[in-house]
């Protein structure tokens, strides 16, 4: 049987509102890509690229071996939970002598729950593939001026909330629960679904 797929990123739809991740994840509505959406991948291409000039190859080991400061990008993680293979790209990867931080750049970075459990499954996604000793830090980054806006310790109590609402997503997607629409109508204004979304407060 073919496991469902739940991407990290999928988690900030979801807290966004439930019913958007239904129309995207389980009716596959399609609709176009907002302006701010193409010139972010257009953005993070570029800093990617730059970064892959200058950076140094060496491996896993040598670097979360590392005691001073030292970074890697677009790291691409996957594990299964039960039935669920979940997915992510880390955006950056820092390490030093006595922390790993799991960083992810937005615009406009503001520290909502759900960007948040966006972070702590990259979290989690990294803790299961490299074990390690040292502190596990999420942290969020403006992605213009480099300014770190929220960071956080990686604990159990993060941990169980993630899951908690992992599983809530999974039931959603696997029809199991029905999707909660937002009652906020500034996100229904500014949601790029508000045009076919019966829910939709505009």
């Amino acid at each position: 049987m073919k496991s469902l797929v739940i991407g990290a990123s999928w988690f900030l739809t979801h807290g966004y509102c439930e019913y958007k991740t239904y129309l995207e994840r389980v009716l596959h509505v399609v609709v176009p890509e907002t302006e701010a959406m193409v010139a972010g991948s257009f953005i993070h291409k570029n800093k990617e690229e730059a970064f892959l000039k200058e950076a140094d190859i060496g491996t896993w080991d040598e670097f979360l071996k590392s005691e001073q400061l030292t970074i890697t990008k677009e790291v691409a993680l996957q594990k299964n939970i039960g039935d669920v293979l979940l997915m992510g790209i880390i955006d950056e990867v820092a390490i030093d002598k006595d922390s790993i931080y799991i960083i992810e750049d937005k615009p406009r970075a503001y520290p909502f729950s759900s960007v948040k459990r966006q972070i702590a499954a990259y979290c989690y996604l990294f803790k299961e593939h490299f074990p390690s000793s040292k502190n596990l830090v999420g942290v969020l980054r403006n992605r213009d001026s480099d300014k770190i806006v929220w960071q956080h310790e990686y604990n159990k109590e993060i941990e169980n909330d993630f899951l908690l609402v992992f599983h809530r997503l999974r039931r959603i997607l696997l029809c199991e629960e029905e999707p909660i629409p937002t009652e906020n109508h500034n996100k229904c204004k500014m949601c790029r679904f508000n045009k076919i979304c019966e829910y939709s407060l505009v």
